[in-house]
């Protein structure tokens, strides 16, 4: 495939992706202080459609972002130079972000607790700083000599 076509994938995935987290995050919070939860054993309607996105379009653009990644690193032939192991832990921490929301989700949907952990309730910015941190280092390349 294409060099160019791999990489706006990559963006395209790495957007829905991002989105979801987002998404996930800001119900996650909403319903939290909210507390207008269906007692416990019910199911939230909307903690329920929350984990169908999450499932069936967040973890896969996920996916989709990590393998295009890759395949953009084999087709550039990189090294793995600085900038891009940085932006790689910064991913990482990213897609533990997104398992711990899509956790948080899981538990409040299905009454196993009526609070969020503070991470979840604050993934949304750390969300935010780490795509700067990611942008930055993909669009700027710095270390790079």
């Amino acid at each position: 495939m294409d060099y160019r076509w791999l990489n706006a994938l990559h963006i395209m995935a790495g957007v829905i992706w991002l989105g979801g987290i987002f998404v996930m995050a800001v119900i996650i919070v909403a319903w939290s202080q909210s507390r207008s939860a269906v007692a416990k054993g019910g199911s939230d309607p909307l903690l329920e459609y929350a984990r169908r996105w999450n499932r069936f379009v967040t973890s896969p653009a996920m996916i989709l972002l990590w393998a295009f990644g890759i395949a953009l690193m084999l087709k550039g032939d990189w090294l793995l130079p600085l900038w891009l192991g940085i932006k790689l832990v910064v991913l990482v921490f990213l897609s533990a972000v997104h398992g711990m929301l899509s956790a948080s989700l899981r538990r409040l949907a299905t009454g196993e607790t009526s609070s969020a952990p503070l991470l979840a309730r604050n993934a949304a910015w750390l969300t935010v700083v780490a795509v700067i941190i990611v942008v930055a280092l993909a669009v700027v390349k710095p270390f790079s000599g």
